[in-house]
């Protein structure tokens, strides 16, 4: 009996977890942009990106991408040039859902 019972309650655990990831798509980037302060950018980092994501940073809004030099790739930041609208931003977003495999994506802003 007590096998049954832990077999069941791992059963529903395990359906717990996909039926969490298919409404998130297993998302590991954030659907909320802040606000951006006059004179201020949007930086998109992600923290040991990985899969094929570095086709997202080739996009036009893009002022300079930067990429740790060590391996596996522990860091990448996306900086968007001044003037690049949140549309910019969740586009490049957009992208890294579909490509990204791996690492947690933060989207904050500096300076320009």
């Amino acid at each position: 009996m007590r096998v049954a019972r832990r077999s069941v309650a791992l059963g529903a655990a395990l359906l717990l977890v996909a039926v969490t990831l298919a409404a998130t798509g297993g998302r590991r980037v954030p659907a909320d942009v802040p606000e951006l302060r006059d004179g201020d950018v949007w930086v998109v980092g992600i923290s040991h990106p990985r899969g094929g994501w570095s086709v997202c940073f080739d996009d036009g809004a893009v002022a300079e991408s930067l990429v740790t030099a060590d391996l596996p790739t522990s860091g990448a930041s996306a900086t968007f040039a001044v003037g690049a609208s949140e549309s910019d931003v969740r586009r490049v977003l957009g992208c890294l859902n579909r490509h990204l495999t791996g690492g947690e994506v933060a989207v904050t802003t500096r300076s320009a």
